[in-house]
């Protein structure tokens, strides 16, 4: 299919595990979560939350960092800021289940990452924590759901992690190709 060009924020948004202790400023940090507020929602319900821990401000980074599982403490540890996704689990307006949580949850998210990708900030999005000792640490009301956690911060010298690491960084992230994920009718691809 050739070289298909998109915007260059999406081309060079990436997911580094290397991170400068450097601080992530304040304004920055604001754009980046007025993005994200501005996110599509079913019913504009906006389910999403964040708690952000700032390295700085020790405690709530420390409860954060302390969920994470080991693999991702290794070198989470040098993010200036962890953010701990959530969603809230029913509408307000109605009390029913929001079963559109997560994908608006992920529209936030997206929108996070490209205004970060602009103020020349990368993030790197994990699964890999304990939802229980989140909640525990934080003391997350019953009606929230943690999702992930984000490290957020400048990108850092490749040679401060450990060489496993260093190995999983240079290889080139693949994507499907276009064909692969797009169909005009289950199976049948829209393009060629």
């Amino acid at each position: 299919m050739g070289n298909i060009k998109v915007h260059e924020l999406i081309e060079n948004r990436w997911s580094p595990r290397a991170y400068l202790s450097k601080e992530v400023e304040n304004e920055k940090l604001q754009r980046i979560f007025e993005a994200s507020r501005r996110a599509p929602s079913a019913m504009n319900e906006q389910p999403w939350r964040y708690v952000v821990g700032l390295k700085k401000d020790v405690n709530v980074w420390k409860s954060i960092a302390d969920s994470l599982n080991e693999s991702n403490q290794i070198w989470a540890q040098h993010a200036p800021v962890l953010i701990l996704t959530l969603v809230k689990k029913h509408y307000t307006r109605n009390g029913s289940e929001n079963t559109s949580r997560h994908y608006d949850l992920g529209q936030s998210v997206a929108y996070l990452s490209i205004q970060a990708t602009n103020e020349g900030l990368f993030l790197h999005q994990m699964g890999g924590f304990s939802r229980e000792k989140a909640i525990e640490n934080l003391q997350i009301p019953e009606e929230f759901e943690p999702v992930t956690v984000i490290a957020l911060g400048y990108k850092g010298d490749l040679n401060s992690l450990p060489p496993n690491l260093q190995e999983r960084e240079k290889q080139m992230v693949n994507r499907f190709p276009i064909n692969e994920l797009v169909f005009s009718g289950w199976g049948e691809k829209l393009f060629e």
